[in-house]
């Protein structure tokens, strides 16, 4: 693995409603075996739903797939998952994620955050940190 640690995908106050906002990707992650995400949603008030993607791409940035989804609403909670890249799969189809859960056994090399919110929060932060190994 050539750049392990601790990397920041997202870390935003929330207020207006969000669709789709890319966060910078983090790059160069080549030979990354294991990823261990952490989704952090420190509630204020208002708002409805925060909904936090964590995404790999296989070709440099021009298609991504999800990886990880974090659902929030209106509580302040803490959410992880530990995905590998050497597992054994089989052949799988494809298909986004459309509710919190993952898709495991593949990583790429590079790591984003995509975020969407519904409704207007005030006094709310979401933060997305991935530990890389």
């Amino acid at each position: 693995m050539m750049a392990p640690g601790v990397y920041t995908l997202a870390s935003l106050s929330l207020t207006t409603a969000l669709s789709a906002n890319e966060q910078t990707p983090i790059a160069n992650l080549e030979g990354m075996t294991a990823v261990t995400l952490e989704a952090s949603f420190k509630y204020g008030s208002g708002g409805e739903s925060c909904a936090a993607i964590v995404q790999t791409t296989p070709d440099g940035g021009e298609n991504w797939r999800d990886l990880a989804r974090f659902d929030f609403a209106q509580a302040s909670l803490v959410k992880h998952c530990n995905l590998e890249g050497l597992l054994s799969k089989g052949v799988t189809v494809y298909a986004d994620l459309d509710v919190e859960g993952v898709y495991d056994g593949v990583l790429f090399d590079r790591l984003r955050c995509v975020v969407s919110s519904t409704g207007n929060y005030a006094e709310t932060r979401l933060t997305v940190r991935a530990g890389v190994r």
